[in-house]
């Protein structure tokens, strides 16, 4: 497996909750350039913005940034990234890095550990996830989280708290949607039909669990580093911004 990586960052210019939030300014930058700028600062040998939209290819070309324009049809990131792996013809070895492109704050180091974790256990699969630091975020729909078992595996991913978990000896995460893989595993998952689960829970990453490929979670300590999702969220960044 190749020890480099490289950082793909998915940016579709639709959304459900937030509409057009990637180009949404604050502090005078967009969302996707502050995500695209944390990203160039990583180990990755090249950053490439991935999008359906020729705004946020041409927002990304002028602040000096690479971008591929993709086909605006695909289920997931991870589909719109497998398209990027097949037209520059890279090698089934090598390790991808999807960072959302609504990550602004997105920790460096993160996706470094990120890296390092795939290619020292030559996982085909992986994603990042943290402790949940209050009942708020524990509660929220809109937070993912995930069950890991004592070999780092995901064993279930949901947005709803269950009442109970029984099982006290799996962990449950606040997962963050930061997901590694090598390129063949891309080729295999794009095969695969859309699963009832990944339909219903708007994860693409069921369709994995649901066909049995394994997903390997690598638990880091993040602080003040959230994805964009809701107005909420972008209120928070805003004064997070205004106060640093």
């Amino acid at each position: 497996m190749a020890e480099s990586y490289r950082i793909l960052i998915p940016a579709r210019i639709g959304s459900e909750r937030l509409p057009r939030k990637l180009l949404q300014n604050i502090g005078g930058k967009t969302v996707i350039q502050m995500t695209w700028e944390r990203c160039v600062q990583s180990n990755a040998q090249e950053v490439i913005v991935v999008t359906d939209s020729e705004e946020i290819l041409n927002h990304i070309s002028a602040i000096g940034g690479e971008a591929f324009l993709s086909k605006n049809t695909h289920d997931s990131g991870t589909d719109r990234i497998r398209e990027y792996t097949e037209a520059a013809n890279l090698k089934s070895d090598e390790l991808i890095i999807n960072v959302q492109g609504d990550e602004p704050m997105i920790e460096i180091e993160a996706i470094n550990k990120l890296g390092a974790f795939m290619s020292n256990n030559n996982h085909s699969y992986g994603t990042l996830a943290k402790q949940f630091t209050s009942n708020t975020d524990l509660l929220d729909s809109n937070k993912v989280k995930v069950i890991v078992d004592t070999d780092t595996r995901a064993l279930e991913f949901f947005r709803d708290t269950p009442n109970l978990v029984k099982d006290f000896s799996k962990i449950v995460l606040h997962h963050v949607g930061v997901y590694a893989y090598q390129a063949h595993f891309l080729h295999s998952f794009s095969k695969l039909t859309q699963t009832q689960n990944e339909l219903s829970l708007k994860l693409e990453q069921m369709r994995a669990l649901d066909n049995g490929l394994p997903l390997h979670v690598l638990e880091v300590a993040l602080g003040n580093s959230w994805g964009i999702d809701t107005e909420e969220d972008l209120l928070k960044l805003r004064q997070h911004l205004e106060s640093n």
